[in-house]
């Protein structure tokens, strides 16, 4: 998506800016790195349809709660599985990831734009709490978070969240399902099933409606 100046100026002028904030995170082999930001963006073009404003670039980068295990810092779902897992290229020292997005909100701040919605797509603890402590520093700025008190627990990559990435982008379904993985897949062993097999388009719509639902409450206060 490009914005000419003119446009942008006309967004500022609204005073609203959606920041989608996701990470390249290991998703198994049945979803993208991806994952997150891509549901991010979905999100902030919904709610911008109800409440227009400019949508800024997916930011990729966040934070994590981390432990040492044998000698290794193990992030996020290194974590849970013991070991370090390929396509996390997103991790920042919690107070680091903090002090960008305050910066980023007051530069935003300086061009107009009075309300930032932080739309999080990368929910993990240590995101999450970085995120309310920005939040709580920045004046204007608010957190959404589309997971937080669903009907449905939505786990890393589970069928839940795949649904809801094939719901966001439905052709991502036909590659997903097309892609021969072995049953030592690190996420299968996990969870100890095959987790495209519960997941539709279908049952990823009605959790994204919800989550928009959920969404909109926050930034229509």
């Amino acid at each position: 998506m490009t914005t000419y100046l003119k446009d942008f100026e006309k967004m500022a002028k609204r005073g609203i800016a959606y920041i989608p904030l996701g990470v390249l995170e290991w998703h198994g082999n049945h979803l993208p790195i991806e994952t997150d930001f891509l549901v991010a963006v979905k999100l902030c073009e919904e709610l911008s349809k109800k409440k227009p404003g400019y949508i800024l670039p997916p930011i990729y980068l966040g934070t994590d709660k981390q432990r040492i295990v044998k000698g290794q810092k193990l992030i996020g779902m290194d974590r849970h599985l013991g070991k370090k897992l390929p396509g996390n290229t997103y991790f920042l020292e919690p107070a680091l990831f903090e002090k960008m997005i305050i910066g980023l909100g007051k530069t935003l701040n300086a061009q107009g734009f009075r309300k930032v919605y932080l739309v999080a797509g990368h929910t993990g603890t240590g995101q999450i709490n970085a995120l309310k402590r920005a939040v709580k520093k920045m004046p204007g700025m608010a957190l959404v978070d589309p997971y937080d008190k669903l009907k449905t627990e939505v786990k890393h990559a589970d069928e839940f969240e795949t649904s809801i990435l094939w719901a966001c982008h439905p052709e991502e379904e036909k590659i997903s399902r097309r892609r021969k993985i072995p049953a030592t897949d690190d996420c299968f062993r996990f969870y100890g099933r095959d987790l495209r097999k519960k997941a539709s388009v279908a049952l990823g719509r009605k959790i994204l409606k919800e989550m928009i639902g959920n969404c909109l409450k926050i930034i229509k206060k």
